[in-house]
């Protein structure tokens, strides 16, 4: 054999090689920094409180009072240089169905839970806010159906949401919910997390390079229409979060718990319209798909075609939001009675008769000696 082939093969073979190892090289620090940056979310996780909300049957209140609580809340957001060696701040939005019983909860860190109340109580002045313990939908003899949901575009593309849509949007999801019978249970969970701005640069880099195409007459094919581009400016143009989707089913059987995940799921597709639509996002491994679910983690890794979605406030209000009178599904968990604060003028020496608690403030109620 030549000596000049052997040399060639021995350079070649070693370049591969050191390519190779370069590869995992990578590879090995992406997971080793993206394990650095997610430390100490179990003890995060468990660090928080569960919330339930209540709100009047009669209440008028519209979507867009739950689009500006989300965008308001996307002041938990945290900068610095630091955090780029950390994760932001996540909140779980979630409604838990079981037989003739929906409730709505929100589940937060506990360093967030008075910002959290308040925001709700700015868009739902009258809503019942009641700190409650964990929930549990499993059994020993169920069997559990679940899907994780994603953007299918990219996520300046805009879904359709309640401005573009003639009926609630919540009364499509809370419909397919309502139909759990004994012993069934299912959950819609929608954990947030305030989003980067690379997003909106990306969105804005595409308006932006599409407008110089059509602006030279001799590469403008005005493929995008004029309404797209101002789709993608409008969303771009409000807060984002990155948003998880999930849903889990429990049931007595594998056919009748994968027919309710199929029809709540389904209610998802009022969302899909020209620009983006929200689809499956791939499970490989059930055991981390429950340890996300119940520990409300969003996803660490995103790989072979799972991407990050990313929706902003108006989305977020079109998924998510309470119901109000419009909203006709049975087994609704409304506010019956409403609460008010103690008088002003009470007495603060005398017989003891009570505490009263008006949205987290305590008030210890007496009457004085002379009343």
């Amino acid at each position: 054999m030549n000596p000049a082939n052997l040399d060639i093969n021995s350079i070649l073979l070693t370049i591969s090689f050191v390519v190779l190892i370069l590869f995992f090289l990578v590879i090995a620090g992406y997971v080793i920094f993206t394990l650095f940056r997610w430390r100490g979310r179990e003890e995060r996780s468990i660090n928080s409180v569960l919330l339930q909300i209540a709100v009047s049957k009669d209440n008028e209140i519209k979507i867009d009072a739950m689009e500006q609580m989300f965008a308001s809340l996307f002041s938990i957001k945290k900068g610095g240089w630091k955090q780029k060696y950390r994760v932001q701040p996540t909140v779980s939005f979630e409604i838990v169905a079981r037989k003739e019983d929906i409730r709505f909860f929100v589940w937060t860190p506990k360093e967030l839970q008075d910002l959290v109340e308040k925001q709700i109580h700015g868009a739902y002045s009258d809503a019942d806010i009641t700190e409650v313990d964990e929930y549990n939908i499993f059994n020993e003899s169920g069997k559990v159906a679940y899907k994780s949901l994603q953007l299918k575009k990219q996520n300046y593309f805009p879904l359709k949401t309640f401005k573009d849509l003639p009926t609630d949007t919540l009364s499509a999801i809370t419909s397919a919910m309502a139909k759990m019978g004994e012993h069934e249970s299912a959950v819609l969970q929608i954990i947030i997390s305030p989003a980067e701005g690379k997003w909106q640069k990306d969105g804005a880099g595409f308006v932006s390079e599409t407008k110089k195409q059509e602006a030279d007459p001799e590469k403008a094919k005005f493929a995008v229409p004029a309404k797209t581009l101002e789709a993608v400016e409008s969303k771009i143009g409000k807060p984002g979060f990155e948003t998880s989707i999930r849903i889990v089913v429990v049931s007595e059987t594998n056919e009748s718990a994968k027919m309710h995940l199929s029809n709540i799921s389904a209610s998802f597709g009022q969302f899909s319209g020209d620009l983006n639509n929200i689809g499956s996002r791939k499970v490989r491994r059930k055991g981390a798909f429950m340890d996300d679910f119940l520990y409300r983690y969003q996803p660490m890794f995103h790989f072979f075609g799972n991407r990050p979605s990313i929706l902003n406030s108006e989305e977020l209000a079109t998924i998510y939001h309470f119901p109000n009178k419009l909203v006709t599904t049975p087994h609704i968990h409304w506010q019956y009675a409403k609460s008010a604060p103690a008088p002003a003028g009470i007495p603060m020496e005398g017989l003891y008769i009570g505490e009263s608690e008006y949205r987290g403030i305590k008030r210890k109620v007496h009457v004085s000696d002379e009343d």
